[in-house]
């Protein structure tokens, strides 16, 4: 059996070991998708989902409610809209906002997928039940992390 350096360094690999995990899940996603002959990434699955019910959404406030940077739903969007799945258009009130929404493609797409979604929901709660409460234990990093970043544990 070989080393394994990054259960040895334990909680000094955190990020990796997380990075590495969300890499494995999305991976095998995304080779679900395309056995299913989907054109659908993983990364795109949180944004598409919050649009789905016909919400229009800034790029801003999408980022607030996936908690990822600006830039990276910018350039999910750009992607989302460069296939003809999303719709942007300006702010009426602020023409500097970009406002994005499903377009009739879209639309199509989410209801493609929302099988395949089940599929993995119930793929991922089968995963879950076989470990401890890592969604709960998730959330409470992510809380302590909002309290103190770790760069400011660092300092």
């Amino acid at each position: 059996m070989s080393k394994n350096i990054i259960n040895e360094l334990g909680s000094l690999a955190l990020a990796t070991r997380l990075k590495n995990l969300s890499d494995r899940l999305a991976g095998d996603v995304a080779q679900f998708y395309k056995n299913s002959d989907v054109e659908f990434e993983p990364r795109w699955f949180t944004f598409i989902y919050a649009l789905k019910d016909g919400a229009e959404f800034s790029v801003t406030q999408l980022a607030g409610m996936l908690n990822q940077t600006h830039p990276a739903v910018n350039q999910v969007a750009n992607t989302l809209v460069n296939k003809g799945f999303v719709e942007e258009f300006r702010d009426s009130n602020d023409q500097r906002k970009r406002i994005l929404k499903l377009s009739k493609k879209g639309n199509g797409l989410v209801v493609k997928m929302s099988p395949l979604w089940e599929k993995i929901k119930k793929a991922n709660d089968d995963l879950l039940a076989e470990s401890a409460d890592l969604l709960n234990a998730l959330d409470l990093v992510e809380q302590a992390l909002d309290k103190h970043s770790m760069l400011d544990r660092l300092k």
